[in-house]
């Protein structure tokens, strides 16, 4: 064998005895020697032969070596001194030649009295005959085999291959199930090594850890899948190999290990189960399926070994045994699990109800896909009944809540990174949804500020078939980062919340109010007879008056009718209010608030210094269409109660999301509808015509008619669509009378009804189409967009613990019955704080037996009089007169 000095080589790998499938090397041998740097071909293959003991005069030899391109595996072969040079010169720790053996003569030869057949075991027979031994069967693993061929799984630690020396590593807790499995894929060392070493076998070999197979002068050695032993060592065999008798080769036990190979597309797979061969994409999740086999199973693992590349596992009896071994594989980050026993052999006490596994992480992980799929998580209550019924497991609430925080985090990601993916989430929803508008601002130092987003699906139903009134409102976020989400809301011709824009900002102020709305006018423009209705917040009022100076603004009527109950504390102001802001006729506002003047002065200048204009029906500038308060806003705030705990681009993906979902499920409605009208105007139509029924209709002419009600009547007038009520022009459907009047003229209802109420327009303000935005990884950002960097907000933290619900408005802490104190018998405390407590009075003496058990109580006895002055508290006896009398004898 040529011997090379350590000064100025470098280290090759040479496997020897395997078959080609594909662009993968099956079966054989691997040995390692030291080789000069200018090592030349011929050199090359008179070590080739020398190590895989060829005979050169039977036998061709075939050297390939392995290269990753852009396409794949390439298979470049070794014929002359430049391939051997680029093969040494190529990047990587260290170079691997393959050898492919063909024999020169017929398909069987005789040598030495021994029949070989022509298979990959020829390279093998010579060295076998020479130590007396039985030829094995052929290479188990091999699918390992193949993965190690191809580089993808990486080499084990070095194993000196030393009779008397053991590694400190294989000296372990898990020494002898390390020696079990190991056999079918040689080790490679991609450390340094002295000259003494390089001559010996890696993985199996006579004296070796793990021997399993006979090893020869060569230092290499030949696998089988019937060679284990229980001990884990294998039986030295010196290397004259004289007196070597043949052994055994099956042991007891063997059927516990599964040597069939897998193919990876089979193997790669999260169905909870473990089995060898199998492949994770990575350490966390095979650490994920080991412990919920241990949950599932009801027993404590143990981490033996846990590190860049290995991970061992065990029960925590240290005499079962159940093992898990997995390694990270060379190239990539899959991990594959080359040893796994799962049987146990302890007692009955390993078993626990409180498993140690069991911990936040783990129970973060079983929470996880339920997060995922209902976008948000259990209160920690719930999840200690939920682990407890599902698992068996008594958690405490600190765990509880720790494991709820580690699946919000496993699923949202972090806060902080979370704005940095924004600029990319925003370009990519742009591109799958053309016509989308996002805009986003920073600060200076790229911290993030404000964003506004329109979906081109929203920005095309209004701008068709919606009716242009549009609810204004904004709700806290409830993340790490505080913030305020605007959102602009509108109603569809079924009277459901449509969502025409939405954005974020740091708070909710003047500022931030005057830019949403300057990006919702970039968006939408100024429609014709468009009206903007939100509370009276000052921020808003103050952005109107600069971006939609020539818009109506109108008040929510809900929150001024809750500052009245709360100013004024009386309800026939209240219900007068309500009155006036439901009036369509303008001298029936007028009577309503001449009755509140007498009622209550300072309330009725209080309305009229608001504006009528602002919050009434009647003097409304345009149509209001039914739409009196911003509750529909507060409506598509509650939606999303979850969704503002989490981090903004999750947040956005979150209600584009939902948006995709209800324009599915509407549009998909509406296709199903056979009625004229959507489902809440028929309804409505059908209620009103109830109604109508009991109206006396005289004719006019053919489209004008005075409608009969007991009370005001109604002057209809069908051509023109108007009533003396007003409601069928500012509504834009039938009213009473005008129902009564289209019943009498026989003619069909929907011809009268507006046309953003048909189902046409319902199924027109849904055809957009609302497409997700795919996994990050398939995004196509330019380099500009992803040199963009933003930052998260400023970090504000409260003092105590964050609150999740806000405060409540004037007039929505309910009507509950007022409690008093029951010792001072006044409201405001109760009679653990009350700070007028009544006087101690004097203990009453306790009642006799007698008086107790007694059915009737006796009557008091009267008090006795004196016979001589007739005075009360003494008698006769004890009379002072008597002693004075007595005195004076």
């Amino acid at each position: 064998m040529l011997v090379y000095l350590n000064m100025g080589a470098k280290k090759l790998v040479i496997h020897h005895g395997g078959s080609w499938a594909a662009n993968c090397y099956e079966g054989g041998m691997t040995k390692w020697v030291h080789v000069p740097i200018g090592l030349t071909y011929d050199d090359l293959v008179k070590l080739v032969e020398d190590v895989a003991k060829v005979d050169a005069h039977r036998s061709t030899l075939e050297l390939c070596s392995l290269a990753f391109t852009t396409t794949g595996t390439a298979r470049p072969r070794i014929e002359n001194d430049k391939d051997v040079s680029c093969m040494m010169d190529e990047d990587k720790l260290l170079p691997e030649v393959y050898v492919t053996v063909s024999k020169k003569v017929a398909s069987q030869c005789v040598q030495n009295g021994t029949i070989l057949e022509e298979d990959d075991n020829l390279v093998h027979s010579t060295f076998l005959q020479q130590c007396n031994l039985p030829t094995p069967q052929p290479v188990y693993g091999g699918f390992l085999r193949q993965l190690a061929a191809c580089g993808s799984i990486p080499m084990l630690d070095p194993i000196v291959c030393n009779d008397e020396t053991i590694d400190d590593e294989e000296n372990s807790e898990s020494s002898d199930t390390d020696n079990r499995d190991d056999s079918s894929i040689p080790d490679i060392d991609r450390g340094s090594h002295g000259d003494e070493d390089c001559n010996h076998s890696v993985g199996s070999g006579a004296g070796s850890v793990g021997g399993y197979g006979c090893a020869g002068p060569s230092g290499f050695a030949t696998f089988s899948g019937d060679s284990f032993r229980e001990d884990g060592l294998g039986d030295g065999v010196d290397q004259s190999c004289e007196n070597a008798s043949p052994r055994a080769w099956i042991i007891p036990g063997s059927e516990r290990y599964s040597f069939e190979p897998i193919s990876t597309e089979e193997s790669i797979s999260d169905d909870g189960r473990l089995y060898k061969g199998k492949i994770f994409q990575c350490k966390k999740d095979l650490k994920r399926t080991l412990h919920m086999y241990a949950l599932k199973e009801q027993f404590e693992v143990r981490i033996r070994r846990s590190s860049k590349t290995r991970y061992e596992a065990g029960c925590k009896d240290g005499e079962c045994e159940f093992q898990l071994r997995a390694f990270k594989m060379q190239k990539g980050e899959y991990w594959v699990v080359r040893m796994f026993l799962k049987d146990h052999t302890c007692n009955i006490d390993g078993f626990h109800a409180r498993l140690r596994q069991a911990n936040s992480w783990t129970v973060g992980e079983l929470l996880a896909p339920k997060l995922q799929v209902h976008g948000h998580s259990l209160k920690p209550k719930d999840i200690m009944v939920e682990m407890q019924v599902d698992h068996g497991l008594h958690l405490l609430y600190t765990k509880a809540w720790r494991a709820k925080d580690h699946a919000e985090a496993s699923v949202f990601g972090p806060p902080e990174e979370s704005f940095k993916l924004l600029p990319a989430y925003c370009h990519r929803l742009k591109e799958v949804n053309p016509g989308t508008i996002t805009t986003m601002k920073t600060n200076v130092a790229n911290q993030f500020e404000y964003l506004f987003i329109a979906h081109a699906a929203s920005l095309h139903g209004f701008h068709t078939v919606i009716r242009p009134v549009i609810a204004i409102d904004g709700t806290h976020l409830k993340g790490k980062f505080s913030g305020i989400m605007f959102v602009a809301i509108c109603l569809d011709a079924n009277n459901q919340v449509f969502p025409l824009a939405y954005g974020f900002g740091d708070v909710e102020d003047e500022m931030s109010w005057t830019w949403f709305l300057n990006e919702l006018k970039n968006a939408i423009g100024s429609p014709k007879d468009c009206m903007i209705i939100s509370d009276r917040h000052l921020g808003i009022k103050a952005a109107m008056e600069k971006v939609y100076p020539n818009v109506p603004h109108g008040y929510c009527v809900f929150h001024m009718a809750q500052n009245i109950k709360n100013d004024y504390k009386r309800k026939d102001v209240s219900l007068l209010f309500k009155q006036a802001w439901k009036a369509y006729r303008k001298a029936d506002f007028k009577e309503v608030m001449l009755e509140m003047m007498k009622v209550n002065r300072v309330a009725f200048e209080d309305l009229m210094n608001v504006g009528p204009e602002r919050w009434s029906r009647a003097y409304s500038p345009v149509r209001r269409y039914r739409l009196m308060t911003s509750s529909i806003a507060e409506s598509m705030n509650s939606c999303l109660v979850h969704a503002r705990q989490m981090p903004i681009t999750t947040m956005v993906e979150f209600i584009r999301e939902m948006l995709q979902k209800w324009f599915y499920k509407r549009r998909t409605k509406a296709e199903k509808t056979r009625t004229q009208l959507t489902p809440w105007a028929t309804e409505l139509i059908q209620e009103r015509n109830k109604d109508s029924e009991k109206y006396t209709v005289r004719p006019i002419d053919s489209v004008n008619f005075n409608v009969k009600d007991g009370n005001k009547d109604g002057l209809v007038n069908l051509s023109e669509k108007t009533c003396s009520c007003t409601k069928f022009q500012v509504d834009k459907l039938p009213c009473r009378h005008a129902l009564a009047a289209i019943r009498y003229a026989k003619k069909p209802f929907p011809d009268f009804c507006g046309d953003c109420y048909k189902t046409t327009s319902w199924l027109e303000a849904y055809s957009g189409n609302i497409f997700p935005v795919g996994h990050p990884s398939e995004w196509n950002i330019p380099q500009d967009m992803r040199s963009k960097v933003v930052h998260p907000p400023p970090f504000r933290a409260q003092a105590g613990r964050p609150k999740k619900k806000r405060f409540k408005s004037a007039g929505e802490h309910g009507n509950g019955k007022t409690r008093n104190c029951t010792i001072c018998k006044k409201s405001g405390h109760n009679r653990q704080n009350c700070k007028n407590p009544q006087p101690c009075q004097a203990p009453q003496p306790c009642p006799s037996a007698t008086s107790v058990t007694s059915s009737t109580s006796k009557r008091p006895r009267r008090p006795y009089r004196c016979r001589k002055c007739g005075e009360e508290g003494h008698n006769s006896q004890k009379c002072p007169l008597t002693s004075d009398v007595g005195g004076t004898t």
